[in-house]
């Protein structure tokens, strides 16, 4: 009897653990989410697999085409996939052997990993240091001067990813040689009677459990975006005076009486379906069109959780909620969820984390050279610069405070105007 009421609890964990399992990863969620059509990912696994499709953004399990990428955090899912995790490691005796020996294994070629990691952080290093040599080339050597000191702090942030790398290095080879200990006194163990063994092996287990629930863990290397000295001051030579366009502007939009800000009213308003007008995605246009020379202009965004704004073609699709084809659209999206903050740009769309929220964005257009780039205006620093694109048409601004968010991300986007750029 005792044997079918193990093996019904088996199955009862079997069940748990579907449940709290990522449909993308297969694995225990971290970070979940849910999407609009109620569907849970972890949360790196629903941006990679966004990024990967490159639109339209639908969901992995469903297939549901989604709006926006619009998701809730699921704090009660993630405790739940926290204790699946901590009930996961209560195994079988038999198992733990083999789960010590593939432990060793990965943890060895974690420290192949962190070896790799030091010559790519040396890479990174250097591509950085190029960046700053490119933008500084770009704004025709302005204070040049200041460039070996931004070399000099790209060195010395190189000289504490190295001691990192080098300190985990020490750690994970530490483990290692624990592991094996482990391994040996276990098979020593194994070769006694088997209650003896079993009284052994139960007393080695509690003493290392510790080590057991211990990841090895990676060092993360990220270099901060590079800020470039007089960089404000060199682009508000291209500054231009940039208004909204009220006949493109999506019927939720409220517009300011100057066209400096829009918001989302949250109600439909009766406006006319004219062709120039968004009618599915919460976009307006500037009223400028660009058709040559070099241009500059500033959106604060402030605490917004969802925002977007960019540049696109004017020939760009108005109807449907379609996603834009390369080459139409180039735009920086603002995404804040909890705790985490990422920039997305499009298209095609691509992501990354950042450490602290921006809450201005630089804009700047040089048609001629084919060269669009977004800048942190905060912490004067680059945030994004395209590839060069010969442009054979008209361009012109582009905006969009996103959806409201249950109360949140109801703010304005928010134009500056050119006297402002103090």
């Amino acid at each position: 009897m005792s044997f079918f009421v193990k093996m019904s609890t088996s199955d009862l964990m079997e069940n748990l653990r579907e449940e709290l399992t990522c449909f993308i990863c297969l694995d225990y969620f971290t970070s979940p989410v849910t999407t609009e059509c109620g569907h849970s990912f972890c949360l790196l696994c629903l941006l990679r697999s966004w990024e990967e499709h490159n639109t339209p953004l639908s969901c992995p399990e469903c297939w549901r085409t989604l709006e926006s990428p619009h998701f809730q955090p699921n704090e009660r899912l993630g405790r739940l996939a926290g204790i699946g995790k901590q009930l996961r490691s209560q195994e079988k005796l038999k198992e733990i052997l083999n789960l010590l020996h593939k432990k060793r294994k990965e943890t060895q070629v974690i420290l192949t990993h962190e070896k790799e990691r030091v010559i790519l952080c040396k890479e990174e290093t250097k591509a950085c240091k190029q960046v700053v040599v490119s933008e500084y080339a770009k704004m025709h050597q302005f204070l040049k001067e200041e460039e070996q000191l931004q070399l000099q702090l790209l060195e010395k942030e190189e000289r504490e990813n190295m001691k990192k790398l080098r300190d985990n290095e020490i750690k994970l080879t530490q483990q290692i040689r624990s592991l094996s200990k482990m391994i040996e006194q276990i098979e020593s163990t194994c070769q006694s009677s088997i209650i003896e063994s079993f009284e052994d092996m139960k007393g080695t287990l509690e003493r290392s459990e510790p080590l057991l629930l211990q990841c090895p863990e990676a060092t993360t290397t990220g270099l901060t975006l590079c800020r470039i000295t007089g960089m404000r001051e060199m682009l508000k030579k291209f500054s231009t005076d940039i208004t909204l366009d009220p006949a493109t502007a999506n019927a939720y939009l409220v517009l300011s009486e100057d066209l400096k800000s829009v918001r989302h009213g949250g109600i439909r308003q009766h406006l006319p379906d004219n062709p120039e007008r968004f009618d599915q995605s919460a976009t307006v246009l500037g009223a400028q069109i660009f058709t040559c020379g070099r241009h500059y202009w500033e959106v604060e965004v402030g605490n917004k959780t969802e925002w977007e704004v960019g540049i696109c073609k004017d020939s760009v699709s108005r109807k449907g909620n379609l996603p834009k084809p390369p080459g139409d659209l180039f735009s920086l999206i603002g995404l804040k969820i909890g705790d985490d903050y990422s920039l997305w740009v499009s298209s095609p769309l691509k992501g990354q984390h950042v450490r602290e929220p921006v809450h201005k964005v630089g804009v700047f257009l040089d048609y001629e050279s084919g060269h669009i780039a977004f800048y942190n205006v905060t912490d004067e620093s680059l945030i994004y610069s395209f590839p060069p694109t010969s442009f054979q048409e008209a361009l012109r601004p582009i905006f969009s405070p996103c959806l409201p968010n249950e109360g949140t991300n109801t703010g304005p986007l928010i134009i500056c105007s050119p006297n402002s750029y103090i």
